[in-house]
């Protein structure tokens, strides 16, 4: 599959960027209350939050390929 919009390096960028935020508040949280289940909900939505930054660009290019005739 090719990248013809060059949306992959920004994607994965964002994607990285996203999960380390939650990631980071995972263990600034956790290392403030020691609560396990905090830090595991995070680093869940660190996972998340890379899968849905992941699947929105896979999105916007296959629009960009509907609308881009060439």
């Amino acid at each position: 599959m090719s990248d013809k919009h060059n949306l992959r390096r920004i994607s994965t960028v964002l994607a990285i960027v996203a999960s380390a935020f939650f990631a980071a508040v995972a263990v600034a949280g956790y290392q403030r209350t020691e609560d396990l289940k905090q830090l595991l909900l995070f680093l869940g939505l660190a996972v998340l939050a890379f899968v849905v930054v992941k699947f929105l660009f896979f999105g916007i290019g296959r629009l960009l390929d509907k609308i881009d005739p060439s």
